[in-house]
């Protein structure tokens, strides 16, 4: 009887340890990713520019990938900022890494750099098919940020500031809550080069849905 309870013990023991790990890294808005999860690593990801991207040839001590659908309204009420933003740390060790995944033609490669060409990025702006970055972050929507520090650490997720932008059809840019007040990856950038927690960790994206395939299809 002892061996038999024994059994029981390890298996209901195991069992609980494997339901805790799969939340392991939950966070309050994110499924899967929560403050302190690693950077996930990913290798030669097509770039608009021709070159590919890898994890490891990210050497900046602030990384920003921020997960972009050409066809949303919502990137392109913020792509004017989001340049900005990028502009506001030039000279710095910040890298800012534009991700797109959707398989619609609009959001594929060549579109993507016809787009960028438009909206002026100064980014590195790269394509996933696999969509396995995508999954692998919890990123559900475009836009979607996520900034790590030094130490490739997870220290903010979500939205650029706390009022979210659309563009119309007329091409203005409308700021759905006013103009922007927390500029929430801002100061997490900050606070990731002063080696200092986000004041602001995580916050609920705001945009179009990230349009995952269902595993096996293409």
């Amino acid at each position: 009887m002892s061996q038999i309870r024994t059994r029981f013990f390890i298996a209901v023991s195991v069992a609980v340890l494997l339901a805790g790990s799969a939340g392991l890294y939950a966070g309050k808005y994110n499924q899967v990713v929560d403050i302190g999860a690693p950077l996930p690593q990913f290798s030669n990801l097509p770039a608009i520019d021709g070159s590919t991207l890898s994890s490891s040839d990210l050497k900046e001590d602030v990384v920003v990938l921020v997960f972009l659908a050409n066809h949303c309204p919502w990137v392109k009420g913020m792509d004017g900022d989001l340049v900005k933003l990028v502009d506001q740390f030039k000279g710095r060790s910040v890298r800012v890494v534009g991700v797109a995944v959707n398989h619609r033609e609009e959001d594929r490669l060549p579109a993507m750099k016809q787009h960028a060409a438009q909206f002026g990025y100064n980014f590195t702006y790269v394509y996933d098919e696999s969509q396995d970055l995508g999954r692998k972050l919890g990123a559900t929507h475009t836009p979607e940020y996520f900034v790590f520090n030094k130490q490739r650490k997870l220290v903010y997720t979500g939205a650029i500031y706390n009022s979210p932008a659309q563009m119309r059809t007329d091409g203005s840019v409308n700021y759905t809550r006013g103009i922007p007040t927390e500029l929430y990856v801002k100061d997490a950038i900050e606070a990731a080069l002063a080696g200092k927690p986000a004041p602001v960790a995580e916050t609920a994206a705001q945009g179009c849905t990230v349009e995952y395939e269902k595993t096996g299809s293409k």
